[in-house]
């Protein structure tokens, strides 16, 4: 198995992960409409993505695990979180536990030390099938949205402008 141990304590210290994603929140400006959401609802998500790491990397379940990160990005569209914050988030979850992996190296063997990196690669493959995955729905979401003529485009633009 890929790094059992270092994913064990990536999942079991969700917590201190979230919390880095959290600061990491308050001090970032291009996440506007994120500091709108509970800390809560941060630690939520980091605690589903590490949990879902694990099961995507030993059961490769693509199907539940798309349709609840598809799911995800139609919440995020009716919840009026741009896109490009909705990405951005999942990157910064994603370098949080990879900074956390990271730090867990001390007294590592070259075998240890290979587990990691082999890890830390497919770890960025479930951050890309997760990424598309919420962009998808999000998308989705919009085309919804647009077909029944309600477009949340004209809250996109107000809350730029709010913002600018």
């Amino acid at each position: 198995m890929i790094a059992a141990r270092l994913l064990q304590r990536i999942e079991a210290n969700w917590e201190a992960i979230a919390q880095a994603v959290i600061s990491s929140r308050n001090q970032d400006p291009s996440l506007p409409t994120y500091r709108n959401l509970s800390d809560q609802e941060i630690r939520d998500r980091v605690r589903d993505l590490t949990t879902n790491l694990g099961r995507w990397l030993y059961t490769k379940d693509d199907a539940s695990i798309a349709h609840h990160y598809e799911q995800l990005g139609r919440i995020r569209y009716a919840q009026a979180v741009p896109l490009h914050e909705v990405i951005q988030k999942l990157i910064s979850i994603k370098r949080a536990i990879r900074t956390y992996a990271s730090e867990q190296n001390y007294n590592l063997s070259p075998v240890d030390i290979y587990d990691e990196l082999e890890l830390l690669r497919a770890m960025a493959g479930y951050f890309d099938f997760v990424i598309f995955r919420v962009a998808k729905g999000y998308e989705g979401a919009m085309r919804s949205s647009a077909d029944s003529g309600s477009s949340r485009l004209p809250d996109f633009q107000s809350a730029k402008a709010q913002s600018a």
